[in-house]
Parts: structure tokens; sequence; C-alpha cells
């Protein structure tokens, strides 16, 4: 029984060891009517450690409900003081454009998809930030899209060690 306990706990150290640094992993779950234009997905997180640099990811799940093969959206990085660090036009692209086959991974008619946009992002000032997404199709609600979110974990080293 000690013995066990001994290698659970090594395992978990071990696990947490591994881990890299996240700043902030949050998804928001979206109506049943889908993403309206107007409505912003926000993501607070806090930054304490301005000497490391970190990698943005953003995941996005969609239903065979979703009407077109590609999402447009609009990812922000913002300070306190709502000045904008970080923007980019984005393009996620869900089902191939000539064979109509669902891209990412998933179960049935869902499929989450993961898309890394911001590489190195260097933060010069320890405290609050926030991750805005925010949907640029031309119709005002996007029926099919359940959830996005934002991620910000720190950046790889080439040596594999964080």
């Amino acid at each position: 029984m000690y013995y066990k306990r001994i290698i659970l706990f090594m395992m978990a150290l071990f696990a947490f060891a591994c881990q890299n640094d996240t700043l902030v992993d949050q998804t928001v779950s979206l109506s049943e009517q889908g993403w309206l234009q107007k409505n912003k997905i926000l993501i607070d997180f806090q930054v304490t450690d301005t000497t490391k640099s970190y990698d943005m990811r953003v995941a996005i799940r969609q239903s065979n409900e979703y009407p077109y093969y590609n999402l447009y959206f609009v990812p922000k990085i913002i300070d306190a003081n709502g000045f904008v660090l970080k923007r980019a036009f984005a393009e996620a692209f869900f089902y191939d454009a000539k064979t109509g086959k669902p891209k990412g991974s998933g179960l049935g008619d869902m499929y989450s998809h993961e898309y890394t946009l911001f590489k190195g992002l260097k933060f010069t000032r320890p405290g609050k930030y926030q991750v805005s997404l925010e949907q640029f199709m031309r119709t005002d609600t996007l029926k099919g899209v359940i959830s996005a979110g934002a991620s910000i974990i720190e950046t790889p080293t080439s040596d594999g060690q964080n």
C-alpha cells in the first residue's frame, strides 16, 4: 500500500512538472441559436511573469448545422486600459472546399478545431488582460457554432522543456 502511494505521488509530480505554464484555458458555450455577431467572447486572464513568451490558441466547436465551409473571426489581446496589443483577421476551415468532408476531430455531427494564432507573445507589464473573439461573417447569427474559446500557454522551448 505504501509503495502504491509513492508511485502515485511520483506520477502526479511528473505530470505536473511536464505541463506548460497556462495563463488561461477557457471555452464559452454559445446559445442554441449560435454565435451572434454582436456577442463577443471575452476571456480574462492575469500575467505575472513578463520574462516568458506565450502562444495563443483558439478552439472552436461546430456541428453539421453550420452552413459554411469556413468561419472568419477576429481575435484580440487587450490590456487593462483597453489598448489592443495584438489583433488578427483569421479564417477557420471546417470543411474541405472541394469535397465537403469535415475537418477537425469529433464524433457524430460535432467537430472540434484548434488553431495557434499568436506565437511568442511577450507581455511587458504584469496585470490583467483579456482575449476577445468576435465572428466576422456577413451573417448576424451563425447556427451550428457550439462553443469558442482560447488558451494562452507558455511557448515551448526547442529542447522540449519550459
